[in-house]
């Protein structure tokens, strides 16, 4: 399945987040985090879906690889990790599509991963586009490409329990929740 935003980021976007670069970046640290955290998360909830634990653990660390790579990058610019994780809007208000259901809220919890993921590699393509300092550039150009990797994993993995029709509908109905959501938010230097 081959998967695309319903809501294209503006390249305005981009310019205005690099213009709160740091900030951006103590987002994305706290980002980085919270994917991996969710990947154990997902594992310490469903220690019965056995097929999907390698590779969450997989992206769990490669999240945390990210994540240090953001924290280089940070301690060059004598920036600090936030004590507490901000309240993302974004996330909260796609929460509200969750189902409550036990298998309902396993599937969204995946699909939501992927399109988050895909958001986060659309929106890195664009700040590598834009930015000035050449390190900050080529940091997003290659995050990019390394987190579209895993838009397709959540996916994949919901399919494994899941017929491919049953996930693919929910897939779209999440994309476009998502697209109303982000098209809706006010542009700030965070990644979403």
């Amino acid at each position: 399945m081959i998967l695309e935003l319903h809501y294209k980021t503006p390249i305005e976007w981009a310019e205005q987040a690099y213009v709160g670069i740091d900030e951006f970046l103590q987002d994305h640290a706290d980002s980085e985090r919270k994917v991996s955290n969710l990947c154990l998360s997902i594992i310490t909830k469903y220690p019965d879906r056995k097929e999907i634990i390698e590779e969450l653990t997989q992206i769990a660390v490669e999240e945390l690889l990210h994540f240090k790579q953001v924290y280089e990058i940070m301690k060059k610019r004598d920036l600090t990790l936030r004590s507490n994780f901000k309240q993302d809007a974004y996330i909260k208000q796609l929460m509200t599509i969750v189902r409550e259901d036990t298998n309902g809220r396993f599937m969204d919890r995946l699909i939501l991963a992927s399109v988050a993921e895909m958001r986060g590699s659309e929106r890195f393509g664009l700040l590598g586009e834009v930015a000035k300092d050449p390190e900050i550039a080529r940091f997003y150009r290659n995050l990019h490409l390394q987190e579209m990797e895993h838009i397709d994993a959540f996916i994949n993995m919901a399919k494994v329990y899941f017929l491919d029709e049953e996930v693919n509908n929910r897939v779209q109905e999440i994309l476009a929740k998502e697209a109303e959501v982000t098209e809706g938010l006010p542009w700030r230097p965070a990644l979403h």
